[in-house]
């Protein structure tokens, strides 16, 4: 694996996992200083965030435990910005991915422990009523094991980074295929949710200016996307007509001698 399969340039904020006894398991803001090659492995030279006393630490990017096939990847993207659940999702500068996280935490769930400076991996074992949990750390040799007890403040989801996924949620241990957190596209949610309010409006004051015409968006373009907008707006506009029609409502003096009744198909009809 070389340098150019990762996206990890020098300057960037990014996660540290360590292995070393007294901290295995432990994630560590960073920040890169130097990207450089030794014999057949790739390392970095990062300085801990949070530790300003430090001074540089080399890391060696993949690293592979005792009795293991398989390297591990030490190195990840800052964690994604996070949101909960009553929360609402506004896009932001460069931020095009979020973690929307529970309001409240569950037995099973898998989660991160800002502890002494860093972020210990876990899982819920227990929750109590007074914000705070039980969490077991990842047993050795990947993390320090034990149980300790945690407030729900210093708690985020556990995340998994692959090169080839990106960051996703991990289903949570306890049997069930649950995952504790959502990861959400906000250019997908929250503009798209906007472009669809926007284009309803837009559908509603064309019906009620009353000037006759049929205006398609497939006449300016012959895109599938414009396609779609004409689709959404004969959907609005059929919505508005419904509307207007007084079906049987009860005790009304007026009724429409208009039914109206959703299409079937021919082939449906009987």
């Amino acid at each position: 694996m070389t340098q150019t399969d990762l996206p990890f340039q020098v300057g960037n904020i990014v996660e540290v996992r360590s292995f070393e006894s007294g901290f295995r398991g432990a994630w560590f803001r960073c920040k890169i200083i130097k990207i450089f090659k030794k014999g057949r492995g790739l390392y970095y030279d990062v300085e801990y965030l949070d530790f300003p006393g430090e001074g540089l630490h080399t890391t060696k990017v993949y690293q592979r435990l005792e009795g293991e096939n398989e390297k591990t990847l030490m190195i990840r993207p800052l964690f994604p910005r996070q949101c909960h659940e009553s929360e609402v999702l506004v896009k932001e500068d460069g931020v095009e991915e979020a973690l929307v996280v529970p309001d409240k935490w569950k037995v099973g769930d898998l989660v991160d422990w800002w502890k002494d400076h860093c972020h210990w991996c876990g899982t819920v074992l227990e929750v109590t009523e007074d914000e705070s949990v039980k969490i077991e750390l990842l047993p050795k040799p990947y993390g320090e094991g034990s149980s300790y007890e945690a407030l729900c403040k210093d708690l985020r989801p556990s995340l998994e980074w692959s090169l080839e996924d990106g960051w996703s949620v991990p289903f949570s241990k306890d049997g069930e295929r649950r995952q504790c957190a959502k990861l959400v596209k906000l250019s997908d949610e929250v503009e798209g949710a906007k472009t669809r309010e926007e284009q309803k409006q837009r559908s509603t004051e064309i019906l009620k200016g009353g000037n006759g015409e049929l205006a398609l968006n497939i006449m300016e373009s012959e895109s599938i996307e414009a396609a779609v907008m004409d689709l959404e707006e004969l959907i609005v506009r059929i919505e508005w007509l419904k509307g207007l029609l007084p079906l049987d409502v009860p005790n009304s003096s007026q009724k429409s001698s208009w039914i109206y009744e959703d299409y079937l198909p021919s082939s449906l009809k009987q």
